[in-house]
């Protein structure tokens, strides 16, 4: 990104990126106007924008992928140099989305307001010269380039700001004790609850998140529970943990993740553990074991994080889901002697961790280096995700927050690591016999139809994944993108094919999920619609 990196464009643009991708790109209602402009057509509300483009934009014709905006935008026909603000923009989109879906959607200013804000904050943030994993994890500044509000959280503005990755975060824990007849507990063979802290006799330890412990605290049932000694409040202890870009996922160090209860909305959903979730992300730890050897030697450097163990406690009715825990393996012992690990979402920052940023400079420049950088890129992602889905019927969510990427020493990617079993689901038509010795909402929650399966590969993989990272590189190197699609082109033609492959390499569109839809509706993640988009792969 050339221009000014600002709360403002980074809002205006996620906006574009949305009505272009959900609305008015199926309609076919965007053309370019010249070079360096496009004309976005609101056909209800009979409006059309005008926004300005960093570069020309791929595959207009059959619905558009990633437009390369600016932030500048104005009313075509009542154009204005100073371009609309993100406010006045989504009055537009209110008029239009209105007309398409008969409701307006009041909740929705007050989130990109917090989104915004927040971007503000983290923008301000002066530069970190840290550049350890956690560093990079609380480097993405801006998120989601395809959500109306990326980085809107529910909750006190205060408490916002104190745990938010982006700012820097720091904390620990805020362990209770819970009397041990009340606690759940699902763990993988061998696997030992770690005790920093001791538990009084007849009890047992439950780690919270601070945030989740004030929520909870302000509550009825936590402070019953406490009051009647079926738990007790033994304060926060242990080592300072950072959390991830996930905002409730947390680490100290390499050795482990902790996946912790949080009753806050982030994006599309509230990021509670259910005690079903809980048990499917420990259960499918064990169930896919051979998968993960598979996919090892398969693609050597692939790695699989397991999701250890989970607990949760029967304190109330409406408290196991909002105490639930997942322990997740770190990367100790993960990557190979001199591999770094990146979350691939760093790499699309638009104003990336100064490590990161100094690498892609040197890759942007040269063509070859970076063609050569990004085909062994997609050749650690892409296969095993699709090998997995295709021939295991084994749902990756390999989307950009998903996705860790190990770099050599020279800064050349040589392993991938994928995370978060939770999301994980398994294709009912092929694992029928797995599903049936699951419990039923355990069942429910990971089984899946092979289409609304792929929905989420596709979506997560080709979409989200691929099509962010090519369009960070190509907003660096303009020139570039049509060789960037045609090594994700090469790729996918030397993925053993299954039909719905076969179908994306004939030119059938690819489904991308509708996240301000998605957000006007008040939908949950699980809920959300999808539209075709085309992949500008054919020559």
């Amino acid at each position: 990104m050339t221009e000014p990196v600002s709360a403002e464009a980074v809002t205006v643009v996620a906006l574009l990126n949305c009505l272009v991708r959900e609305v008015s790109g199926p309609a076919g209602n965007v053309v370019p106007d010249g070079p360096d402009w496009v004309i976005i057509q609101l056909e209800k509300s009979a409006r059309s924008l005008r926004a300005r483009l960093r570069r020309p934009m791929s595959n207009v014709s059959r619905g558009t992928f990633e437009p390369p905006f600016t932030g500048q935008v104005h009313l075509a026909e009542a154009p204005d140099p100073a371009g609309l603000s993100w406010r006045e923009l989504l009055a537009l989109l209110d008029e239009e989305l209105a007309a398409i879906t008969g409701a307006s959607a009041d909740h929705l200013p007050a989130q990109i307001e917090a989104s915004h804000a927040l971007i503000a904050q983290a923008l301000s943030r002066p530069p970190q010269a840290e550049d350890g994993y956690l560093d990079l994890e609380q480097s993405l500044l801006t998120g989601h380039r395809n959500h109306p509000a990326p980085k809107a959280r529910s909750g006190r503005p205060d408490e916002v700001r104190r745990y938010a990755p982006e700012l820097g975060a720091r904390f620990q824990l805020h362990q209770i004790a819970v009397r041990a007849d009340l606690v759940r507990e699902i763990r993988i063979p061998e696997t030992a609850l770690p005790d920093e802290v001791s538990a009084p006799e007849g009890y047992r330890l439950l780690p919270l998140h601070p945030w989740q412990y004030a929520i909870l605290s302000r509550g009825e049932e936590f402070p019953a529970a406490l009051a009647d000694g079926r738990a007790i409040d033994l304060g926060p202890s242990g080592p300072l943990m950072r959390p991830t870009s996930s905002v409730r996922t947390v680490a100290a160090d390499d050795r482990e993740f902790v996946k912790l209860s949080l009753s806050v909305l982030i994006t599309n959903c509230l990021r509670i553990n259910p005690w079903h979730e809980v048990q499917a992300a420990v259960t499918l730890a064990g169930l896919l074991e051979p998968l993960r050897r598979n996919l090892a030697t398969r693609f050597p450097g692939t790695v699989l994080l397991r999701e250890t163990s989970g607990l949760t406690a029967d304190l109330g009715p409406g408290l196991a889901d909002q105490l639930g825990v997942i322990r997740r393996e770190g990367l100790q012992g993960k990557l190979h002697p001199g591999v770094r690990a990146v979350p691939a979402a760093a790499f699309t920052e638009p104003l990336p961790h100064p490590a990161l940023a100094r690498l892609l400079q040197r890759i942007t420049a040269d063509r070859e280096l970076l063609l050569d950088w990004w085909q062994r890129y997609l050749r650690q992602v892409v296969p095993p995700v699709l090998y997995a889905f295709a021939r295991h019927g084994v749902v990756f969510e390999a989307h950009l927050q998903n996705v860790i990427v190990g770099l050599d020493g020279d800064g050349m990617p040589a392993q991938v690591v994928l995370r978060d079993l939770e999301g994980v689901k398994l294709v009912r038509e092929r694992r029928a016999e797995d599903l049936a010795a699951m419990p039923e909402r355990v069942r429910a929650h990971v089984g899946t139809p092979r289409e609304r399966g792929w929905d989420r590969v596709a979506y997560c993989l080709l979409i989200n994944h691929v099509g962010g990272m090519v369009a960070a590189l190509a907003d660096r190197s303009p020139a570039a993108e049509p060789a960037l699609w045609e090594a994700v082109l090469d790729v996918l033609s030397g993925v053993e094919p299954f039909a719905e492959l076969e179908g994306v390499l004939a030119g059938e569109p690819v489904p991308a999920k509708t996240n301000l839809l998605t957000r006007w509706r008040g939908s949950a993640d699980r809920d959300s619609s999808y539209v075709p988009l085309y992949l500008p792969l054919l020559r």
